[in-house]
């Protein structure tokens, strides 16, 4: 079970999207599986993860699409390079935040170029 956020872009853009077909040009929730809540991924509301690479050796929370191991049964990055689209999701419930964020807000890399 997940909690489901919201997704951010800028209106001014209309239907141009920055994300080269990633999931934030094409949903306006996301639903993440690392996060406790009482929600499940659906067809609207495609998962995601919270992931920290700390590149640089800093904290950077990111949300980065997940898939459904059916071999260990447990939500997984999704396989690729994934880069920072443009967009955000986030939420003002407490859950989110409290994964170790200090906004409830992230950047959503679900950019991959071909």
């Amino acid at each position: 079970m997940g909690l489901n956020i919201s997704v951010y872009r800028n209106a001014e853009f209309g239907d141009v999207d920055c994300s080269n077909g990633g999931i934030t040009g094409k949903f306006t929730k996301l639903n993440v599986v690392n996060v406790s809540g009482p929600f499940e991924p659906q067809p609207d509301c495609p998962p995601v993860m919270i992931v920290d690479d700390r590149p640089m050796g800093r904290p950077y929370p990111k949300l980065v699409p997940a898939i459904w191991d059916t071999v260990e049964e447990i939500w997984i990055r999704a396989p690729g390079w994934f880069m920072a689209g443009g967009n955000y999701a986030g939420t003002s419930d407490s859950r989110f935040r409290s994964e170790g964020m200090t906004a409830g807000i992230l950047p959503v890399h679900d950019r991959v170029e071909n």
